[in-house]
């Protein structure tokens, strides 16, 4: 992600880069959506008579479900930490050069020169002067490995629902 700074020419309006903290409450308002559309899920396959599944395959949809929640609100919430240190950076004034007092790669590191965002890994990444480049401490550790831990414990289960076939639940007379 590259950084872009407001032109004050143009009246302080925000450019390309800028617009970063205008999707936090978008990532955070479909997050929110995602998860409790996956929650649903997980109760509809947990309850009885809701589920399509049968046997073992109802709790391991059910628990499929409840980790896809688990990555999905985790994740969000280390992209949403990621977007506010874009947009921390991004604010300008007399002290941003080259950061804000505030940034992580000045508050944790000396002399960095750039930084990169990392969407993908959830890590803020600080370039120093002689080109070595450092990852900080932006998203917690903890937010980073629920993230991932949940997203495979989800691919393992749904995978294996999926895998053994796609049975339903036997159809109830009326």
């Amino acid at each position: 992600m590259t950084a872009v700074a407001v032109d004050d020419r143009a009246g302080g309006a925000p450019a390309e880069g800028n617009v970063v903290i205008f999707f936090v409450p978008v990532v955070l308002l479909a997050a929110c959506a995602v998860v409790v559309f996956l929650v649903l899920q997980c109760l509809r396959a947990a309850l009885p008579g809701g589920g399509r599944w049968t046997g073992w395959r109802r709790a391991a949809a059910a628990a499929a479900f409840a980790w896809a929640a688990t990555a999905t609100a985790a994740y969000a919430l280390g992209a949403v930490t990621l977007m506010l240190t874009v947009s921390v950076a991004q604010d300008g004034g007399a002290d941003s050069a080259p950061f804000p007092y505030s940034h992580p790669c000045r508050a944790q590191l000396t002399g960095a020169v750039d930084y990169e965002v990392q969407f993908h890994t959830l890590r803020t990444v600080c370039v120093l002067p002689d080109g070595e480049r450092r990852a900080v401490r932006d998203v917690p550790r903890t937010v980073r490995t629920v993230a991932a831990t949940s997203a495979v414990c989800a691919g393992a289960l749904a995978g294996a629902v999926w895998a053994t076939g796609r049975t339903r639940a036997p159809a109830t007379g009326r």
